[in-house]
């Protein structure tokens, strides 16, 4: 593929999946499972559909794949950061922190306040969180980063990555772990989605162009 796979992050659905695992039995959604989960049903929906779910950036680090994004976000409220924000506030709305009694848990563990939203999601999303719940909902954290550490896209990004850095895992290299008989079909159905979104991207900056000198020539008649 000749350019870099460009999705756009949807937070709604980041913070719907988070309380979909909590609400359907995974066991130690800590920060770093949650992590692994995410990544698993993007590219489980990537190789059958064309497209992520969450649409997340991914980047290799020691502990595998990791979706930037909603890894920091989720830090930063398992952390108790006091800095209030929308964003925030959004994630506090479905989804608490346990601590454990007495703040006795090593790594705290994501719960849901409410259940998810499933009307954020297409047919097609909840197949790959059903899957990858079913699959992976009961392994420990330490095995989803030792199966991720296997992937081939992972040891591409990971191979000139500085000790103790990050770099970027682009979705192209998503491909590498295809099932054979996916691989070609997810590949033109991700270029034909971003072409969609690159003719939808241009149609909207020249209906803002054109507001903008329709708004500069009526301001200069008055």
């Amino acid at each position: 593929m000749h350019d870099t796979l460009r999705f756009r992050f949807n937070l709604d659905k980041l913070v719907n999946a988070l309380a979909y695992f909590a609400g359907r039995g995974v066991t130690g959604l800590t920060t770093l499972k949650a992590a692994k989960l995410l990544y698993f049903v993007d590219q489980y929906h990537l190789h059958h559909y064309g497209r992520p779910v969450t649409g997340d950036s991914y980047v290799a680090m020691e502990l595998g794949p990791v979706p930037e994004t909603a890894y920091q976000l989720v830090s930063r409220i398992v952390a108790g950061d006091e800095i209030e924000d929308s964003v925030k506030a959004r994630l506090l709305e479905q989804l608490s922190v346990y601590r454990g009694f007495w703040g006795s848990l090593k790594y705290p563990q994501l719960r849901a306040r409410r259940s998810a939203n499933m009307d954020v999601f297409s047919a097609s999303d909840v197949e790959a969180l059903d899957a990858i719940v079913r699959e992976h909902g009961k392994t420990p954290a330490r095995r989803l980063v030792d199966l991720s550490h296997e992937h081939v896209a992972y040891k591409i990004a990971n191979a000139g990555r500085p000790e103790g850095s990050s770099v970027p895992l682009p979705y192209d290299y998503f491909f590498e772990d295809a099932p054979a008989d996916l691989r070609e079909v997810a590949q033109c159905q991700a270029e034909s989605y971003q072409e969609s979104r690159r003719f939808t991207e241009t149609l909207r900056d020249a209906g803002s162009k054109l507001l903008a000198d329709h708004q500069k020539l009526v301001g200069s008649q008055r």
